[in-house]
């Protein structure tokens, strides 16, 4: 393996740790940051915040050629999956937290964010069925995170005590992330990688901010504490959540596979009920074990690769 090939692997190794680790452990923060902040506001200053430091941090790295920013091709891949992902997708779930929808209805239905990402990209890519291998991951992640769930969602869903209105918000927000992160892998983006990021967060986080004024009141945002848990939360949010975990996501889509990148959906539920257990105290159960042996599984066989070389559209090589 040359020099810039172990390079290259270990920083897909790095992001792929970022995106499962730690976008795992911002559900609790969103969770905490909307009780007491606006939903889309705290989405859109947070991305906002996220793309104006990345843009500062690359101008003063001297990683900027001033004619990218003034390329529209650039903005307008910035701006079609800055609205899916960002303004749409996030802005969705955000205001879902809002709503009655139980925890472990929502990690069910983020769960099936792989079997549509996957679903798009052979439907962009005109490529037909994926390998029976990738099938086999979905249905292996999928069976995970139902198994880390338990039957307390199924039982929430006979009692009736579930806000469809809010489930479906979550859905379409699965819909919108899946069709962000598959339509913009095509588009033209500036040679360097991070600006596309930083261009994609400022107007994601711009139209929800917008989107924020319109529909939200910012009317006890002046007085609430800057030292508050919400803000706290918010920060966090900003600088773990979008200017690392994203900006690492973002480049995961232009150098791996749609089936491996969307294993991050698998991921997250088993990262964030470690997670509860870590710092809330909450109680692990026998299905956590299961749950971890049939998400590892289904992440394997979506990651592996039967040999060496780029990989294509289906996770093989």
């Amino acid at each position: 393996m040359s020099p810039g090939s172990r390079q290259h692997q270990l920083l897909l190794i790095a992001c792929f740790a970022i995106v499962y680790v730690v976008w795992g452990s911002t559900f609790m923060g969103m969770k905490l940051a909307v009780q007491e902040l606006p939903p889309l506001f705290v989405g859109g200053a947070r991305f906002g915040l996220a793309g104006v430091v990345l843009l500062g941090i690359l101008v003063m790295l001297g990683r900027i050629d001033w004619r990218w920013l003034l390329a529209w091709r650039y903005w307008r891949t910035a701006l079609l999956t800055g609205a899916l992902m960002l303004l749409c997708a996030n802005g969705l779930l955000c205001a879902s937290l809002k709503r009655e929808v139980p925890t472990g209805i929502a990690a069910l239905i983020v769960g099936s964010t792989p079997i549509s990402m996957v679903t798009m990209d052979r439907i962009q890519t005109r490529r037909g069925l994926p390998s029976l291998r990738v099938m086999l991951g979905m249905a292996f992640g999928l069976a995970g995170v139902a198994t880390l769930v338990g039957t307390a969602a199924l039982s929430e869903v006979r009692h009736e005590r579930i806000d469809l209105v809010g489930a479906l918000m979550v859905l379409a927000s699965t819909l919108f992330w899946s069709g962000g992160s598959i339509v913009g892998r095509p588009m033209p983006t500036p040679r360097e990688p991070l600006l596309g990021s930083a261009m994609q967060m400022m107007v994601g986080g711009a139209a929800l901010l917008v989107a924020s004024g319109l529909l939200e009141s910012w009317s006890e945002i002046p007085a609430m504490s800057l030292g508050s848990r919400a803000w706290m939360a918010w920060l966090y949010l900003a600088v773990f959540g979008s200017l690392v975990s994203f900006t690492a996501y973002m480049w995961l889509l232009r150098n791996a596979s749609a089936a491996a990148v969307a294993t991050y959906a698998y991921v997250n539920p088993l990262v964030a009920m470690v997670i509860g257990w870590l710092i809330l105290d909450e109680r692990l159960h026998w299905r956590t074990a299961a749950a971890t042996l049939l998400i590892l599984g289904g992440v394997v066989l979506m990651q592996w690769r039967s040999r060496p070389g780029p990989a294509s559209s289906d996770g093989e090589a």
